[in-house]
């Protein structure tokens, strides 16, 4: 009986000890699989910050290129600005310039004072640009006083240059070959500016007015290329005859007509280029027109003169609105 207990007893410790055992053994494999596992994940982790990494380090070096690039275009971007502003500044300094040269041979207000008396004229001249091709030109000779009202070919700086080469045409006629009658001074200036530069089928040349006032005998005549003047007179409107050809070459050569004026006391005479009437604007943005701007002369007829240029430059500023000038203005008005 008694070796029946110790072998029941040792059979329990040998199977609490198997059990112990087997709990070990289980706990051990545990252990290694949970090792494995964090080995697997340390190891996955380890690839993915590596790898992530890379993509941080490349993106951050492709970021750096792109900056230094960027960086070397804005400075080149920088100096090219800087460069087109020096060339800009230089080329407007010259146009400036050039607008001074100009405007030493536009008719001075003194001189026009002298001969037309202070109150009884006005100028408007209002350039498209800087420079203009439009210009009013005076001179005096053998007491007679000649004003040149004219639209060059062109505008803007080739505007500018064919004024000046027209006013010495007309100043050589005048004053150097004493040539005293406006039509025989059209012609010579359109055979001189055919001789030098309108060889070769260029349209170069003027539109325009010269009229000349005989102080001895207060006569006035003019001649006219492509431009009526025309006449307030007791509230209404004369056109003069012009003469349908430029001074330059053209579809007509003829010899330019002399007319005359014969004017009364309170008269006004307007001479003007086309920049006004060609003006694009109002509600429907269309041209002005003469008949228009004729309407308009009448309308501030009454008006001082210095009042009249006022009301003309304002009322061309409401028309054109937004819209950009076209062309280069010109107007004079005389009163007598």
């Amino acid at each position: 009986f008694e070796f029946n207990r110790r072998t029941v007893r040792d059979s329990i410790k040998n199977a609490e000890a198997n059990v112990v055992k087997d709990e070990k053994i289980k706990a051990s494999k545990a252990q290694i699989a949970k090792d494995r596992l964090l080995k697997i994940a340390l190891t996955t982790g380890f690839i993915l910050v590596f790898i992530f990494g890379v993509v941080i380090f490349n993106r951050f070096r492709i970021i750096r290129k792109q900056k230094h690039i960027i960086e070397i275009k804005s400075k080149q971007t920088e100096e090219q600005k800087e460069i087109i502003e020096n060339k800009n500044k230089e080329i407007t300094d010259s146009i400036n310039y050039a607008k001074r040269i100009q405007y030493t041979l536009l008719a001075h207000s003194d001189f026009l004072d002298t001969h037309l008396g202070k109150n009884n004229y006005f100028t408007l001249f209002h350039p498209k640009d800087i420079v203009s091709g439009d210009f009013y030109w005076a001179c005096e000779q053998d007491n007679k006083f000649f004003l040149a009202v004219c639209d060059s070919t062109g505008h803007g700086v080739p505007g500018a240059f064919m004024s000046l080469l027209n006013i010495g045409f007309l100043s050589e006629a005048i004053n150097e070959k004493l040539i005293l009658q406006p039509d025989k001074i059209l012609n010579y200036t359109r055979t001189r500016l055919i001789n030098s530069i309108s060889k070769e089928e260029q349209k170069d040349g003027f539109d325009g007015v010269l009229l000349c006032i005989d102080k001895k005998t207060n006569k006035i005549t003019y001649a006219s290329a492509n431009n009526s003047p025309i006449i307030i007179h007791n509230d209404e409107i004369i056109e003069l005859p012009k003469d349908k050809m430029p001074v330059g070459k053209g579809e007509r050569e003829e010899a330019f007509t002399l007319n005359e004026i014969n004017l009364q006391k309170g008269d006004t005479l307007y001479l003007y280029t086309d920049g006004y009437a060609d003006q694009f604007g109002g509600p429907k943005g269309k041209k002005y027109k003469y008949k228009q701007l004729n309407n308009e002369l009448l309308a501030i007829n009454k008006l001082p003169l210095k009042n009249q240029a006022e009301a003309l430059i304002k009322n061309f500023q409401d028309w054109k609105g937004e819209l950009e000038q076209v062309d280069d203005v010109c107007v004079i008005g005389i009163k007598f």
